[in-house]
Order: C-alpha cells, then sequence, then structure tokens
C-alpha cells in the first residue's frame, strides 16, 4: 500500500498550491516551555538557513528576551487565526500536545488536506502518561489519539519515542530525527570568575550543574540524596541549580536541610542568554538524573560544551553510552549516587577524555544542520511523495532498518 493510499491528507495534496513550512507551537517562552523552545528555534534556523521557506505561529505571546532569532525565520504570534496559517503552508509540524493549539491545528490541516507532523517532545513517554494519567487517558480518547493517527507522519526525537508513539497511532509513518545543537554559541565561555563575582560560594569547589525545569520527572531528588551522601567525602562538591522552579525546588531544600549540606547548593534560577553561557562556563560537569525525556537539549549543550557529564538511561541517549562519551546509569539512588562518586574520583585527566568523547559524537551526528537535512527531507517527501527518507519507519517496518 502506498503512502498516499494509506494517508488521504497526503493523496488529496496535489489539488492545492500552497507554499512553505509551517512550525505551530502553544509559545516560545524559555521559561515556561524549557527545552522544546532551543528544540524548535534550533531546528527552524537551520531549515531556513538551508533554504527553507519556514514560518513560526504561536497563539500566544513569545518572551525569548535575550534568545536571538534567525533573520531568516518569520515568527507569528499571538496568533489567533491559526487555521488560515494551517491552510496556507505546504507542510505543518506541531510541537507538543494536550494543548488547544494541536487540537485546532489538526483539524483545521485534515480539512484544508494539508500534510502534519506531530511531536510529542518526550510527551508520550510512561512516566509523563502516569503525570495526570487520568485527564491525558481522557483527552487521547477523544482528541489527542485520533490527531497523532491521522498525522501524515509523527516525529520522535529518539528510538524508545518512536515506540510510545506507535503505541497510540500503530499506522501512521514515524520519522526519527533527534535534537541537535549549536556549537558555535557555546564556544568562547566566559570564565568562571564571571558566575563567581555574584556567587561567591563557588571558589574553590567543584561545581556539578543540573540545567533545566525543576520538575519531578528530572530526578532532582536522586541528585540531593547523592549530594547529602557524598559531600563529607568530598566536600568541594557543589551543586548548582539552573531553570525555572516547577515544584520541586522545594524537595531538593528540604532533602538538602536534613542532609545538612545546603551550603553546598547554589540556585540561580532561570537563565539564557549571555547568563546562561556564564553558567556553563563555571560548571566542571553535568548531572540530568531523569526519570524521564524526550531528548534533552540540556545534554547536548553539555556535551557541546565539553563537560563530563552523568545522565540516566531514561535520557534515551543509547549511542552516548556506546560512545563512553557520559556516565549513564539507571534512575535509581543507588546508580545516580554511583555515578556520581565516580564522576568526583576520576583524575583530571579522565575527566577530560570522558568530555571530549561527548563532544565529538555531538560534533559528528547531533548538529543542527545535520539534523535538519534529515527533516526537510521529510517535508518534501510528505509534500511530492516518493520514496520514504531513511530517517522514517512506515508502518510494519522495524526500527532496525535506521
Amino acid at each position: 500500500m502506498s503512502l498516499q493510499q494509506r494517508n488521504p491528507v497526503i493523496r488529496s495534496r496535489a489539488t492545492t498550491q500552497r507554499g512553505g513550512w509551517l512550525h505551530l507551537c502553544n509559545g516560545l517562552d524559555p521559561e515556561r516551555d524549557g527545552g522544546m523552545v532551543p528544540s524548535i528555534l534550533g531546528m527552524t534556523r537551520a531549515l531556513a538557513e538551508q533554504g527553507g521557506q519556514v514560518t513560526i505561529v504561536t497563539p500566544t505571546p513569545s518572551r525569548l528576551g535575550e534568545t536571538p532569532i534567525s533573520p531568516a525565520l518569520t515568527l507569528r504570534g499571538p496568533e489567533t487565526d491559526l487555521e488560515a496559517a494551517v491552510r496556507s503552508a505546504d507542510v505543518v509540524h506541531m510541537h507538543g500536545l494536550w494543548q488547544g493549539h494541536t487540537r485546532r491545528g489538526c483539524r483545521a490541516a485534515i480539512q484544508a488536506h494539508v500534510p502534519y507532523v506531530m511531536a510529542a517532545h518526550g510527551m508520550v513517554e510512561p512516566w509523563a502518561l502516569k503525570h495526570k494519567a487520568v485527564k491525558k487517558a481522557v483527552y487521547t480518547a477523544l482528541v489527542e489519539g485520533p490527531n497523532l493517527r491521522n498525522a501524515s507522519c509523527l516525529h520522535a526525537l529518539s528510538r524508545p519515542e518512536i515506540g510510545h508513539l506507535r503505541a497510540i497511532a500503530p499506522r501512521t509513518p514515524v520519522c526519527l530525527v533527534p535534537n541537535g545543537v549549536d556549537l558555535a554559541a557555546l564556544e568562547d565561555l566566559p570564565p568562571r570568575s564571571e558566575l563567581e563575582s555574584i556567587y561567591p560560594e563557588l571558589r574553590g569547589k567543584f561545581v556539578v550543574l543540573f540545567f533545566g525545569r525543576l520538575h519531578a520527572k528530572k530526578g532532582l531528588n536522586l541528585l540531593a540524596e547523592a549530594l547529602g551522601i557524598l559531600a563529607s567525602d568530598h566536600p568541594g562538591l557543589h551543586v548548582v541549580l539552573a531553570g525555572r522552579d516547577d515544584g520541586s525546588l522545594s524537595q531538593f531544600q528540604a532533602i538538602a536541610q536534613e542532609r545538612k549540606v545546603t551550603s553546598h547548593v547554589t540556585y540561580v534560577g532561570h537563565v539564557y542568554g549571555e547568563r546562561a553561557r556564564q553558567v556553563w562556563g563555571a560548571a566542571d560537569a553535568f548531572a540530568l538524573p531523569s526519570y524521564s525525556e524526550g531528548f534533552s537539549m540540556a545534554i547536548l549543550e553539555a556535551l557541546a560544551c565539553r563537560l563530563p557529564a552523568l545522565v540516566t538511561t531514561s535520557c534515551h541517549f543509547p549511542e552516548l553510552a556506546d560512545a563512553q562519551g557520559a556516565l549513564v546509569v539507571e534512575p535509581v539512588q543507588a546508580d545516580v549516587t554511583l555515578g556520581l562518586r565516580q564522576l568526583l574520583e576520576m583524575s583530571d585527566t579522565e575527566r577530560q577524555a570522558l568530555a571530549m568523547r561527548g563532544r565529538a559524537l555531538v560534533e559528528r551526528r547531533y548538529t543542527w544542520d545535520r539534523q535538519a537535512e534529515r527533516l526537510g527531507d521529510v517535508y518534501r517527501w510528505l509534500a511530492g511523495g516518493g520514496p520514504a527518507p531513511d530517517s522514517v519507519v512506515l508502518p510494519g517496518e522495524s526500527t532496525s532498518c535506521l
């Protein structure tokens, strides 16, 4: 069966003339929307700079502050007539689930026979589906499930996410296009002294950085307990938390207080732009002990910054373990503590070698330019037909073909 026979949206596409690739998301607010924002901006910038006509439309205002926008991109929002934007596009790429923009966007795309792609950004992870499980089960049954099943293609950021998407939409093609990183933006980082002038408690310490939303899924309780266990043996250990509090800061602080290690913790809040570069420049190592991730932008940025990293298997980056580019552990207390101890007790030479292997992996496979080439091929396939690109898994195919 051909792709057009399986998907009437694609079959009807030839009857209308449209143009451009539309990215539809709830909004571009790094503090509220976390890693999805640099993911969307990085991918769309690379697509536009490779010659694509790319527009981002949001129903809510963007709050990007110092975050740069490529002049090759068109950003519209708050846009009230999402449906008109969808009807005018050649292909629509929707980001995130459980929000009004996907409900409206999918309906408009289906009615106008516009091919559309849906990226869940980790929102169909088993851990994520258990969070507010009843509401999500009902909404999936009534709205988001049909949206995913009617999509022209689904966008997975990791191999496990392909399976999670197929569990809801088994007959919809899935493309595997992970996140990437802009290496140039993380070169020539500010000297550590810049952040130390604001937080003098960092002077002379071994700084382990957590960068991201302070949310329950990020495993911050595991990091807090590990700090409490290891601080007596490693009095120079200091954890810097950088990100918006999304409910887990108080738990981290309570564990630190109980363990009597509050002096080993600094919370710098949400950072972006040059302040984010200061934070990266002050770190000695990076830790993300998550219970659930789509494909973490923070990991890619840490590797690009040449930091030795500790992550969990739930970050879904098996290539990183294969390349020995980070310490990868299970998201359980004993393993996170052991992994952090191992990181602390490595020699400087060993940590540097670990970090350089991680950086080399990113340079080879995870730049935005490389990922934009893959995604552009998917868009052209959806709009024009022909053989599926190498990044696409069709219904019934095994992921081993990737």
